[in-house]
């Protein structure tokens, strides 16, 4: 029985990783990274490492068991930091990029279904950490109680059987005495990542218009846009 059960986990994952490389390759993954200033400075290439994390959780891994405690990668986790927080990286225009491509995929298979964009604001809980950039005292609604942590205002898009994420801002507190940590990394003003901490910093209602536009602007439709009444409220 052992022996059947390794079998069969062996060929899931084979399985697995045969349908995201085929993924990267219909969508032109490593073409997008490299279009939008994700590329190669040194050591492992940007689709390998995207790939790597990409895979995480189909295989049912967290980051630090599939990265930083794996001995089998072909690269260190230094390496995986540094590409996930390059602030020149643009990773907003690679996402809409993508799902652009995919979205055009998805209207090809039914024209009839009504396409929508929604507006999703959760709360990401970081109540462990202490020294977190732009780390924040928000309040739940589920748990009608302060937390430290940020709001997470997502933009995605769906068909009634698919809900691509489009776009997302991480969102601290406009309160500067709500700040637990401000903006403590030196950046080039000009640069994504000076950008998302700036955004960080704005009432959340501000991005929903700009949201929006970037999604039409990319050519991605919809018949209406949707939010709960939870969408933009004060932090």
């Amino acid at each position: 029985m052992d022996n059947t059960k390794q079998y069969r986990d062996q060929q899931e994952a084979i399985q697995l990783q045969n349908r995201i490389s085929s993924f990267m390759k219909d969508f032109k993954v490593g073409t997008l990274l490299h279009g939008n200033g994700i590329r190669k400075l040194r050591g492992v290439s940007p689709l390998t490492l995207f790939t790597v994390i990409f895979s995480l959780p189909f295989e049912g891994v967290n980051f630090s068991q599939g990265i930083v405690r794996n001995p089998n990668l072909g690269f260190k986790k230094d390496a995986a930091y540094d590409f996930l927080k390059n602030p020149q990286h643009n990773w907003r225009k690679f996402m809409l990029t993508l799902v652009a491509v995919r979205c055009s995929f998805l209207r090809r298979i039914d024209q009839q279904r009504k396409k929508v964009l929604i507006f999703d604001d959760s709360t990401y809980d970081r109540s462990r950490s202490k020294v977190v950039e732009l780390l924040a005292w928000i309040y739940d609604h589920n748990s009608s109680r302060n937390l430290k942590g940020f709001k997470l205002l997502t933009l995605g898009w769906s068909d009634g059987s698919s809900f691509p994420p489009l776009d997302f801002v991480i969102c601290s507190s406009t309160k500067e005495d709500k700040q637990l940590q401000g903006i403590t990394k030196e950046l080039d003003k000009r640069s994504c990542g000076y950008k998302r901490r700036l955004e960080a910093i704005t009432k959340s209602t501000d991005h929903l218009e700009a949201m929006v536009k970037r999604a039409v602007n990319f050519g991605i439709g919809a018949d209406y846009v949707l939010m709960d009444g939870m969408v933009g409220s004060a932090s």
